[in-house]
């Protein structure tokens, strides 16, 4: 019995190693207020595996808001650490009530590019997130909407201290969807200037995100490290809409004429003894109008008199 204790310790040992660690992290979280959506991914760092929808990005003059959330614990260590595994800014917080915000102040990043900032507990990393440092400003245009199989232009405009440059990294554009990407390089046109196209295929639907990076060629946390991004928004991918107008006929001469040659509807006749009145028509080539009045009536008598008197003769 003496023999199994230190087994069934050994195992006890294990099973908390890898379920407090676990239990922990899934109740941490890291807020920053400048962010851009990146792909879904899975990055490992550590020994851990973390998932990442998002980024940190900032200029080295400013200053880095964090909010972190945090369950089950009432100390942790947050701390921002380079390459190199080494910290580069940290702090301790005691008797936590489960939410606290502190601040990066600016300049206190020498060298731009990806960091990690994470949140430590008993020598363990319970959850992270890159945060890229950069000198560049970046921004990102584009159409806003887009239909599926066809070209989404985007323009980057790169500038430090204010002003455009052409940068010896990598220039690329990306279109994100969850996990589903869609990247292009961009090329330089014109000082600070670069463009690309995103070809959108036929079966892309919904809302994506664009954001554009300038990237080197080194490996930071899997990837090749950022030192520079903006994000456009949102870019939504619909198909153009199914909709046949309603064709208006054409009113020709000959339509308007048969229209007018009609005549209107004559009345029933009303009961013997009582004077109908007389219908009226519209006037038409085939019915010729009668005028009435008593001019015409002193002609006619005049007429007859002048007929019956030449046959007196």
């Amino acid at each position: 019995m003496i023999r199994d204790i230190p087994a069934r310790f050994i195992y006890f040992t294990i099973i908390l190693n890898i379920c407090i660690p676990c239990a922990l992290a899934s109740g941490a979280t890291i807020t920053l207020d400048s962010v851009i959506d990146t792909p879904d991914r899975t990055i490992t760092y550590d020994d851990g595996m973390y998932e990442v929808t998002d980024i940190g990005i900032y200029r080295m003059d400013q200053d880095i808001n964090v909010s972190v959330g945090v369950s089950e614990i009432q100390n942790f260590q947050i701390s921002l650490i380079d390459n190199d595994k080494k910290p580069v800014w940290d702090r301790i917080i005691h008797h936590t009530g489960g939410h606290e915000t502190v601040t990066i102040p600016a300049g206190t990043i020498k060298t731009p590019g990806t960091y990690a900032l994470t949140i430590g507990h008993q020598r363990r990393i319970l959850t992270m997130k890159p945060v890229v440092m950069s000198v560049y400003d970046l921004s990102v245009s584009s159409a806003s909407r887009v239909e599926p199989g066809e070209t989404l232009h985007v323009v980057v405009n790169i500038s430090r201290d204010g002003v455009p440059v052409t940068v010896d990294e990598t220039v690329k554009v990306v279109l994100t969807q969850g996990s589903t990407l869609f990247e292009e390089m961009a090329t330089p046109d014109g000082a600070g200037e670069y463009e690309a196209d995103i070809n959108v295929p036929a079966i892309a639907s919904g809302s994506f995100s664009l954001y554009c990076a300038v990237t080197t060629d080194r490996m930071i946390l899997g990837y090749p490290e950022i030192i520079g991004a903006a994000s456009y928004g949102t870019i939504d991918v619909v198909p153009p809409e199914d909709v046949s107008p309603t064709p208006t006929p054409a009113i020709t001469a000959e339509s308007s004429e048969t229209t007018s040659s009609t005549p209107a509807a004559t009345a029933e006749p009303e009961p013997s003894g009582v004077a109908s009145p007389t219908p009226t028509s519209a006037a038409t080539k085939d019915s010729p109008r009668v005028e009435c009045g008593p001019f015409a009536a002193i002609l006619m008598l005049i007429t007859a008199y002048l007929v019956r008197r030449r046959d007196k003769m």
